[in-house]
């Protein structure tokens, strides 16, 4: 049973590598950096599995660590390969931690000294990828919101799950480093981290691996605000106009699944322009300008005292979800539709 724990976290992590190299012809460069990650995952608990079961050498336990501070980072490249179409060339620097501690522990330093530094730098390294990746995730979220009308589904909310419990895990091994991998060591105690650690890592890649790539034109986006284009303040004012006219008098907000390339087609511009101008001049992004609208003309229907019903409401107005329809509402008007309507009649 000790040999069996000892064992899971690396079977959990080669299995889904297994599957990763499997689907390697596919064209998904995130799902490649995962599987990446995912090799690097299983040497790294292979070198654990080595070590509780006393067949570690000098070079695995110097492996240990080199795979130890590298995964976070390869987390990382993952989350930039999943939301951002530029490769990140510095990113090499994110394993230099690593590659240094990986060339001091084969200069033959004292496995205590090494465990120090181990549990200092793997909190560290975690929060700071933590940090880039909570910011590279919210760029993505703000772009997914400033190109779709019905943004629900498409903005990688089970990465930033996947990203807690990743910090999860880098908490969870610095309490392990900080006990000391001897306090485990042919001990029924090895059954909790190790339990822990195969859970998590099972979500990570279980997560990881259902979540479909992101269209080129979300992730080649501008992140909002803060992507100038260069169009003066007239212009967004002309083109603002145009955009009014197309979403009222036309009543293009109808369209299910309307995004902002169909509203730049519809104006005559182009939707880096089209994005900017509604954010500058509506200050919010393109779902909930769009939203606003949606919801206006549901009120509208409702003082004429439609006969249709709350969900047919919505979906006239072209939310694509009841749940999306309600929370918007909620959101804008302050009140459940249910409620407002309710209010109207009374």
């Amino acid at each position: 049973m000790y040999t069996l724990f000892t064992t899971l976290p690396f079977m959990v992590c080669l299995v889904w590598t297994v599957i990763g190299l499997l689907e390697w012809t596919k064209d998904d460069p995130a799902r490649r950096s995962l599987t990446v990650f995912g090799a690097v995952a299983s040497t790294l608990y292979f070198c654990h599995f080595l070590h509780f079961n006393e067949l570690q050498s000098g070079f695995t336990e110097s492996l240990y660590t080199l795979c130890t501070l590298s995964v976070y980072p390869l987390y990382l490249f993952y989350i930039y390969r999943l939301t951002d179409k530029t490769h990140q060339k510095w990113f090499f620097l994110w394993l230099m931690p690593a590659l240094a501690m990986f060339a001091w522990s084969l200069s033959g330093r004292q496995p205590a000294t090494m465990e120090t530094c181990r549990t200092i730098l793997i909190p560290t390294i975690a929060l700071l990828v933590g940090a880039v990746a909570g910011r590279q995730l919210a760029q993505f979220r703000c772009r997914v919101r400033n190109y779709y009308a019905n943004p629900e589904g498409k903005l990688l909310d089970p990465v930033l799950i996947i990203l807690a419990l990743l910090l999860l895990t880098a908490l969870s091994s610095t309490v392990a480093g900080t006990v000391g991998r001897t306090v485990f060591e042919d001990s029924a105690l090895l059954t909790i981290p190790s339990l822990l650690f195969s859970i998590l890592l099972f979500c990570i890649f279980y997560v990881g691996f259902r979540v479909d790539m992101p269209v080129e034109e979300v992730r080649d986006a501008p992140a909002g605000e803060d992507a100038h284009p260069g169009i003066t303040e007239e212009q967004q004012k002309q083109l603002m106009a145009k955009i009014h006219e197309q979403m009222t008098t036309h009543e293009l907000f109808r369209t299910k699944g309307l995004t902002i390339s169909d509203l730049a087609e519809a104006v005559g511009s182009n939707r880096t322009y089209v994005s900017y101008t509604i954010n500058q001049q509506s200050h919010c992004t393109f779902s909930d300008y769009v939203n606003q609208i949606r919801i206006w003309y549901v009120v509208k229907l409702m003082k004429e005292g439609s006969p249709l019903s709350l969900s047919e409401m919505g979906e006239l107005a072209g939310f694509n979800e009841r749940t999306s329809f309600y929370r918007s509402f909620k959101r804008i008007m302050g009140c459940a539709p249910s409620e407002y309507w309710a209010r109207l009649k009374g």
